[in-house]
């Protein structure tokens, strides 16, 4: 059976669309005639994917969100664990999701899985919806007969990963508002109050303070050369991310991250968490550990910790123990290299992996913390620098004219 899309019109008329099981074309439409949907248009799902994928832009090409493959995840896990076959606990699964791109790569999962190939092949043919760690886990967990077990884990680990990313964003959200607010209060001051403020003292023709001249030249300057700051920026930021995008760039840039006095230690700290948990993850799901390591290195997103995993896997290939690669590399910290030891002495890296990423996820939470205490007073701080600056300028003018009259 084949998946279909489907516009149409119901019993009243109404247009409806939405996804239909079907041996064919002519046998989708008779099904959805029974259904009471007369169709104007049906189009198999899968050739409807593939076009999708050409076009980056559009809505379709999208796979399916973190969030919502937590739950997903969570879902067929716990149907698998009650018993249900695979097919099954996805078609049960398949009449709960109201999202038209989630129901339209489910039915595909489910008619592949229906037709007898593996879970793991069916997922492969949707890598926008299905990382490779989420793979490569199901694929294990088939090979081992612990599918249930295995997709409670991954469900784990997403629902972390959607947590964690929450609290990030939730951190950052009153610093961002604060930025763009103040600076939208500071270009109103120096290119709308500013200039009407200090005229007078321009009509004057005296000697100003310093603080006043440097404020009509920043005014002056925004006034004139003002709108050309956003398509400058966007040119510039064009620029870094094209020559981010290479892999001189990346390295170059990934490099001036990790060496910044804070922001280093902290992108540090979350990339070694993430690589921790997920390798952890794999291994305790029974991947093999060069391939755990590979599909690892890429949640790290920073290019200099890629390329020292890679150095790593080398390594391990060629005889190593995981914890002196780790070691020789010096850029995982040394208490994470030397609990991997102990793991490696006992027979339990995965284990000694999740407690890391644990561990290490605390400190990121109290540096997240650290970083907003910080910022909130440094922000306020920079804004009333800035708003003092320019009423001093203003002032000194007034204060020199008083004392002249006086």
């Amino acid at each position: 059976m084949a998946v279909f899309e489907y516009e149409g019109l119901d019993g009243r008329g109404k247009a409806v669309r939405g996804i239909v099981d079907a041996e064919g074309t002519r046998a989708a439409r008779l099904k959805l005639k029974r259904q009471g949907v007369f169709a104007t248009r049906v189009t198999e799902a899968q050739q409807t994917e593939k076009a999708a994928g050409r076009s980056r832009l559009g809505l379709l090409g999208r796979g399916i969100g973190v969030r919502d493959l937590s739950l997903i995840t969570r879902q067929v896990a716990t149907l698998l664990g009650a018993g249900l076959p695979l097919v099954a606990a996805l078609g049960s699964l398949l009449e709960q999701v109201d999202a038209e791109r989630t129901r339209r790569i489910l039915s595909q999962v489910r008619e592949g899985v229906n037709e007898g190939k593996a879970f793991h092949e069916v997922l492969s043919a949707h890598e926008r919806s299905f990382p490779p760690i989420y793979r490569n886990m199901v694929r294990a967990g088939e090979a081992s007969g612990t599918l249930p077990l295995v997709l409670g884990r991954l469900a784990d680990f997403l629902e972390e990963s959607v947590a964690f990313r929450q609290k990030l964003q939730a951190a950052l959200v009153y610093p961002i508002l604060m930025g763009i607010v103040g600076t939208g209060i500071l270009w109103f001051l120096m290119v709308s109050v500013v200039p009407r403020v200090t005229q007078i003292f321009v009509d004057q023709q005296r000697a100003l303070p310093a603080p006043t001249r440097i404020l009509l030249a920043v005014s002056a300057t925004m006034q004139e050369y003002g709108w050309l700051l956003l398509p400058i920026g966007l040119v510039l930021l064009f620029a870094l991310r094209r020559y981010g995008r290479s892999a001189k760039g990346r390295l170059v840039l990934h490099g001036m991250v990790l060496r910044a006095p804070a922001l280093g230690r902290f992108t540090r700290v979350v990339a070694v968490s993430r690589f921790s948990k997920t390798l952890g993850t794999l291994l305790s799901s029974g991947v093999p550990l060069l391939s755990a390591l590979d599909i690892s290195r890429a949640v790290l997103g920073n290019a200099v910790l890629e390329r020292a995993v890679e150095r790593v896997r080398d390594e391990v290939r060629e005889g190593r123990s995981l914890h002196d690669a780790l070691r020789a590399t010096g850029q995982f910290p040394a208490a994470m290299c030397q609990m991997v030891g102990v793991g490696e002495e006992s027979g339990a890296v995965d284990e000694l992996l999740l407690k890391i990423s644990e561990a290490f996820e605390a400190q990121v939470g109290a540096a997240v913390a650290t970083l907003t205490s910080l910022l909130e007073p440094l922000m306020i701080l920079a804004m009333g620098l800035a708003v003092g600056f320019v009423v001093l300028a203003i002032l000194l003018p007034i204060f020199e004219m008083s004392q002249m009259i006086g």
